[in-house]
């Protein structure tokens, strides 16, 4: 009975003191000493917390979750041990968007924010939507549907790399072959930057005269504030028609105005078909040059709204059959104060232009217009369209308020300049020219310069050769 009693109180001891442990023990240093967070910050869960869950929750998921969880991940590809969005401070395989600077496996797209070793936790053990095996809806194999990481990663790898990033990938993606393009590129992806050259390919025929003739329009202001250089351009005409005469040019040339109220315009002007040839200036010169300073004052009575490039179409389309030859160079000058104010774009325009021409390269357009912008207050100012005619064909412009008699000698130094060489088409790019002459590669004895390809002095092709010019523009 002692026995007893001496052990019910030493029972009660081992129990008054174990509570005594117990009620000082502190509730933090308990969960503490169970190797629990505080219950109260869900988003540091160990493997996951209230949005990574227990080796992934409802939006991480055991093995890879809805959004793409790892196998222990976070919402968004977090990782081992997880957190909200992959640990608040990044973990051992994720971080806030899965690794803050990036992580050993990954990120929340395949890749963190500066990408990571192999471009996401490689998915998740059974992949996610975000996140698989094989890459995932942001990341997969060979690129994705948005191209992996922000900027790809070292393999690119299952979840989306240097095989589909946002700046481009080997394979591509479907939107993400990036701004700078892939190997292969996606179905948007991929592109190369910058102008792509191309091959042009164009022949001619070395015939007897074919070099001398010349076909040339006159595009003239009719408008009220034109008389002055109408009559400067007649006057100055030597200038401008010499060279031809001396050597011993086979020319024709029509007058028309800016004025196409009338059907449409283009109409010759007056006698000007007839009168202004070659023919006529070799029997009289005097009375040629004569004739040209009347045809070239039409007047001041024309519309105010010059239309100066429907003008030259119009022109081209009456008269190509009748009065233009096939084997001739076709200039065309405009001379204007004002801005064209046709219809149609300038590119229409300037298509119509060249397709006078099988190889377009024998069109060239001159304008002397408004460079200065200097217009009185009653006129449209501009130039621009004209211009847009003359550079595009690789012809001239020049100021109209500049001394005449210079512009047109530069004018016809240019056009002699052609008349002895072959109009090339585009501007070729330095180095890709090849020319044959009778199937025969010429390395020597021609050079190229704008547009133009010219033999050397006892270089030139014999009358009846075929010459051939391949080149990138």
């Amino acid at each position: 009975m002692k026995t007893f009693t001496f052990e019910l109180v030493n029972v009660r001891v081992l129990f008054l003191a174990l509570s005594v442990f117990v009620v000082g023990c502190n509730k933090d240093e308990f969960y503490e000493k169970d190797f629990l967070e505080n219950p109260y910050q869900p988003d540091e869960q160990v493997d996951g917390g209230v949005v990574g869950g227990v080796d992934g929750s409802t939006v991480g998921g055991v093995d890879g979750a809805t959004v793409g969880g790892s196998t222990d991940g976070s919402s968004t590809g977090g990782s081992t041990t997880g957190s909200t969005v992959g640990g608040t401070t990044g973990a051992t395989d994720g971080s806030t968007v899965g690794g803050t600077t990036g992580s050993t496996d990954g990120s929340s797209t395949g890749g963190s924010t500066t990408g990571s070793t192999v471009g996401g936790t490689t998915g998740s053990t059974d992949g996610s939507t975000v996140g698989g095996t094989t890459g995932s809806t942001t990341g997969s194999t060979d690129g994705s549907s948005t191209g992996g990481t922000t900027t790809g990663s070292t393999d690119g790898g299952t979840t989306g790399s240097t095989t589909g990033s946002t700046t481009g990938s080997t394979d591509g993606s479907s939107t993400g072959g990036s701004t700078t393009g892939a190997t292969d590129g996606g179905s948007t992806g991929g592109t190369t930057t910058g102008t792509v050259s191309q091959w042009a390919d164009e022949s001619f025929n070395q015939t007897a005269g074919s070099k001398k003739k010349l076909d040339i329009i006159w595009v003239i202001d009719n408008s009220g504030s034109m008389a002055e250089e109408q009559a400067s351009l007649g006057t100055n005409f030597s200038a401008f028609i010499n060279d031809f005469i001396d050597e011993n040019v086979d020319f024709k040339m029509g007058v028309t105005t800016t004025d196409t109220r009338s059907s449409g315009g283009g109409q010759a002007y007056s006698t000007s078909l007839a009168d202004l040839t070659s023919a006529r200036a070799a029997a009289d010169e005097a009375d040629f040059k004569a004739d040209f300073a009347r045809h070239v004052n039409v007047g001041i009575r024309g519309d105010g709204r010059e239309k100066g490039l429907q003008a030259s179409e119009s022109f081209i389309n009456r008269y190509k059959a009748s009065w233009m030859r096939d084997d001739a160079y076709l200039v065309v000058v405009y001379l204007s104060d004002e801005e064209d104010q046709s219809p149609k774009s300038k590119e229409d325009y300037l298509a119509s232009l060249r397709s006078a021409k099988v190889n377009d390269g024998y069109v060239k357009a001159y304008s002397i217009v408004n460079t200065l912008n200097n217009c009185p207050s009653n006129v449209t100012c501009g130039f621009e369209r004209y211009a847009y005619q003359a550079q595009q064909t690789g012809g001239g412009l020049a100021d109209i308020t500049s001394n005449f008699a210079t512009v047109l000698n530069d004018m016809s130094q240019q056009i002699i300049n052609l008349l002895d060489s072959f109009p090339l088409a585009n501007d070729p790019i330095v180095g890709s020219v090849e020319v044959r002459v009778n199937g025969v590669v010429q390395t020597s004895g021609w050079s190229v310069t704008g547009r133009q390809l010219k033999f050397d002095a006892g270089s030139v092709p014999a009358v009846g050769s075929s010459v051939q010019v391949r080149y990138q523009y």
